[in-house]
């Protein structure tokens, strides 16, 4: 038989390191690498990424800073900014709804009326009253022999006659007052004037408006006396005539209110002596409500 081959001899135990400071700063043998083993590489740290820019702070807008310097209200905690907008905005909101259905109903009443009046309209027909003036009677003109200043005394009576075309429509005339002038060229001379008593007009009826004006110790330029006396010698003076006075509608038993008219009539002739007809038509008045010469009905 072979021999075994010699067996390799039993390694040391390490010895225990030394006790005190001594051993203890001492740093320890590194082992020695194995045959044949690598070797790792050293231990390098990793670059650091560099820190991430920060922007820096604004400061708070004025009003927010010095809200929120307020001290909060004894009542309790402040509620937050959106819940406050929220509730602004909940109250404007119902303001504009109001606002819009209160401008709806508006409308529809304005809408109702016009259609109300349409229709009373197209039912009644109403046409105003046509008014004309009668030859003015009686006329007493007396003119003064004085040649420093003519005075002129007047006594002229009016007459005014109205025709009401309607049929289910009348009209209510109040108390007022009538005023003559004699007509000429160089302007009218007023001669005074006299109360007017009120009437009802009533539907497809004639009625009239009459009174007599007097007026004493009038001065007339010289020139105007002389046409004066020449015109009213031929029965050819020209009258002017206003009546001023206050009517009303009367629709079966509605009546409404009474604005004011005036009634102007010019172009008034003298009637003839005797008692004549006179030649020509009659003169035909225009009326205007309010007074206003815009607003004609004839």
């Amino acid at each position: 038989m072979a021999e075994k081959p010699p067996l390799p001899p039993k390694p040391k135990p390490p010895r225990p390191p030394p006790k005190g400071p001594a051993a203890a700063a001492r740093p320890a043998p590194a082992p020695a690498p194995a045959t044949g083993a690598r070797t790792a590489p050293p231990f390098k740290k990793p670059a650091l990424a560099p820190p991430p820019q920060v922007l820096p702070l604004k400061p708070p807008p004025a009003r927010q800073y010095l809200h929120q310097l307020q001290p909060p209200p004894a009542g309790g905690a402040r509620k937050p900014a959106r819940y406050r907008q929220q509730h602004r905005r909940g109250g404007g909101c119902s303001c504009r709804r109001a606002c819009c259905l209160a401008a709806g109903f508006a409308l529809l009443a304005l809408c109702l009326a016009l259609a109300a009046a349409c229709l009373a309209y197209l039912y009644y027909r109403p046409r105003p009253p046509s008014f004309h003036l009668q030859p003015l009677a009686p006329v007493r003109l007396r003119l003064g022999n004085s040649s420093a200043a003519p005075a002129l005394d007047a006594t002229v009576g009016a007459r005014a006659v109205s025709w009401n075309p309607n049929e289910r429509v009348a009209f209510r005339y109040g108390a007022g007052e009538g005023r003559v002038a004699l007509a000429d060229a160089d302007g009218d001379v007023a001669l005074g004037w006299a109360p007017v008593a009120g009437f009802e007009h009533a539907p497809r009826s004639v009625a009239a408006v009459a009174f007599v004006a007097t007026a004493r110790g009038v001065v007339v330029d010289e020139a105007v006396a002389a046409r004066v006396r020449d015109r009213y010698r031929r029965r050819q003076q020209a009258f002017r005539v206003v009546v001023d006075t206050r009517v009303g509608v009367r629709v079966g038993a509605l009546r409404t209110g009474m604005v004011p008219v005036r009634l102007v009539c010019d172009g008034g002739v003298m009637a003839p002596r005797g008692g004549g007809t006179p030649v020509g038509p009659l003169s035909r008045c225009q009326v205007y409500l309010f007074r206003v010469r815009w607003f004609s009905l004839n």
